[in-house]
């Protein structure tokens, strides 16, 4: 039975349960560094870079009639579009410790809905209509649907072993969740209801990290005790290859155009580049100590590393290291906003996100949140 431990780590001045299961090896909890909270700052400095602005769109109305009128119109739109808010972007936090999935808008920094969920919920994945947030529980032995614009839980479905990561097909819509105890990913159904156990796919020891490729054609799983990631054809729900990486992959992101995959290696150290077409690992960059999950935003790669309280900035294409940024304590979940100008970290040991400019490798802000905030997988939209 998946159990938390009770030991006590000094945080500060404070002391709270140390994460549970299988300590310190990216498990579905890794244990707390050993060393001092990390400071939020930066500690290598990259060249600054142009936000992209979104275009504006094309204003509609009445047929206009003279000069004077499309000149009024005109200005009108533009105050009109001046004095629109753009579009919020809202982080979905697994708060593993408070047993909820917080609702967090990083506009205001502030949390709009607390949702309790049982079960240490960890793992966490979007619907492809970013409508439903689907969360696994390493300890509630299942996955959880919440309605994220009615913010409340509509429905469960109970996993056997023990449902960590978690991904979702962006054309189907099928959801595969990982069984950490196993050498298996499970494949559900969703239905206007929830979700519904319609098979299993097998692949290495401990699977952890998933991803599918824009096409829904090709799943990839980190099979952390196996050193592999399995590549699987979606269709026949069979493994293609198994492509070997570093040791201990957990945390798995595909570059922005899909061609490769890189997995975060808890026990080496590094973070693989895979070549998906050609079915190898292609490089290895170093990062600080016990890397976890990986995001990409301005052609630049970031990964946490959970005890040097950092988050390492590499060059994806060269595999080689841009920086380095202090945030808070056992930072674990990180993703990029859809607009790719913030990095989201969630700081497990300090119950915090801290937002990182990409471009200037700074930290821009930091977000209060719940008990344990985890956020393994896609958390924003």
């Amino acid at each position: 039975m998946m159990q938390a431990a009770r030991s006590m780590v000094v945080i500060g001045q404070a002391c709270r349960p140390s994460p549970s299961l299988f300590a310190g090896k990216g498990a579905p909890r890794g244990m707390l560094g050993k060393g001092e909270p990390g400071v939020p700052g930066m500690r290598v400095e990259a060249g600054q870079a142009a936000p992209v602005l979104p275009s504006p769109a094309h204003p509609g109305g009445t047929p206009l009639r003279s000069r004077g009128t499309i000149s009024c119109w005109f200005g009108l739109c533009l105050l009109l579009f001046a004095a629109t808010p753009a579009p919020a972007q809202e982080a979905i936090v697994t708060a593993q410790l408070g047993n909820a999935v917080e609702i967090v808008d990083l506009a205001t920094k502030k949390i709009l809905q607390s949702i309790p969920v049982a079960g240490a919920p960890a793992g966490i994945a979007l619907s492809p209509d970013r409508t439903r947030a689907y969360i696994t529980r390493p300890e509630g032995h299942g996955v959880t649907v919440i309605d994220l614009a009615a913010r409340k839980v509509v429905s469960e479905l109970g996993l056997p072993g023990g449902p960590l990561g978690i991904g979702v097909n962006p054309v189907s819509g099928e959801v595969y969740v990982a069984d950490w105890f196993g050498e298996r990913v499970f494949a559900l159904r969703a239905t206007a209801d929830g979700l519904t156990l319609d098979g299993e796919i097998a692949t290495g020891k401990s699977p952890s990290g998933i991803a599918v490729t824009p096409d829904g054609a090709t799943l990839l799983v980190a099979n952390r005790e196996s050193d592999s990631v399995s590549v699987i054809d979606v269709a026949s729900r069979t493994e293609r290859r198994r492509i070997a990486v570093g040791t201990h992959p957990f945390g798995l992101t595909l570059a922005p155009d899909a061609t490769r995959a890189y997995t975060a290696n808890v026990l080496s150290d590094d973070v693989s580049a895979i070549d998906i077409a050609a079915g190898r690992e292609t490089g290895r960059v170093k990062t600080g100590q016990r890397p976890y999950v990986i995001a990409f935003a301005g052609q630049r790669g970031f990964v946490t590393d959970q005890y040097s309280n950092t988050v390492t900035a590499f060059d994806p294409t060269t595999m080689t290291k841009l920086g380095t940024i202090d945030v808070g304590d056992h930072p674990e979940g990180i993703a990029a906003t859809r607009d790719g100008t913030v990095i989201v970290v969630a700081n497990w040991g300090d119950n915090s996100l801290s937002l990182i400019d990409p471009s200037s490798l700074k930290i821009t802000g930091t977000i209060e949140t719940g008990d344990g905030p985890r956020a393994f997988g896609d958390f924003l939209r």
